[in-house]
């Protein structure tokens, strides 16, 4: 072990330039997965040559490579086995981050999946001239919606979604309203 770590700082000189290119890639993923968007015009988008896979490879490439010289390999042979290393860590870097956007989920709804839901007031639906808030639960997140109504209605009511009026506003009835009507 102390036989490495002494080639490893007599490598410094020789392979300067294999660390160099660590730092700089595990800089530029640091603050690619910290301060996601900064470097969007370096971008190419999600596929293997993102920013995150690109600054992967340059990582592992670099600090293998500085290593692998540290350890007493030639410079040729530890570029070659930091190349595999940094082509295999892009290549995970870039399924991780496929992953990773394939769990993100929307909460976006449609106005047809809206009406005919039942909801909650939770705040006081004055009447026709005037919006209130209403709850419920959609795909297992709470949705809170601007209301209107052609009458008053009171906080902690059940309600029925009759009409969208914007995405974040719609028309409600209250349920009570709705089934005499069905009578």
């Amino acid at each position: 072990m102390l036989d490495w770590l002494n080639g490893l700082f007599d490598s410094v000189f020789a392979g300067g330039a294999f660390l160099i290119i660590g730092v700089i890639g595990a800089v530029l993923l640091l603050i690619s997965l910290l301060l996601d968007g900064i470097f969007d015009f370096f971008d190419f988008g999600d596929g293997p040559l993102s920013l995150t896979t690109i600054a992967a490879f340059t990582t592992l490439f670099g600090f293998t490579a500085f290593g692998l010289v540290g350890a007493g390999a030639s410079t040729p042979v530890a570029a070659a086995l930091g190349a595999l290393a940094g082509v295999i860590g892009g290549a995970f870097a870039w399924w991780l981050a496929r992953l990773m956007r394939k769990a993100e989920s929307t909460t976006a709804v449609t106005s047809a999946e809206l009406k005919g839901l039942e909801a909650v007031v939770v705040l006081e639906i004055p009447g026709a001239t005037s919006y209130g808030e209403i709850a419920l639960s959609l795909y297992g997140e709470r949705v809170s919606l601007t209301a209107s109504a052609a009458n008053r209605i009171a906080r902690g009511e059940r309600v029925t979604i009759v009409d969208t009026l914007t995405p974040t506003a719609v028309r409600v009835e209250k349920l009570d309203d709705e089934m005499k009507r069905e009578d």
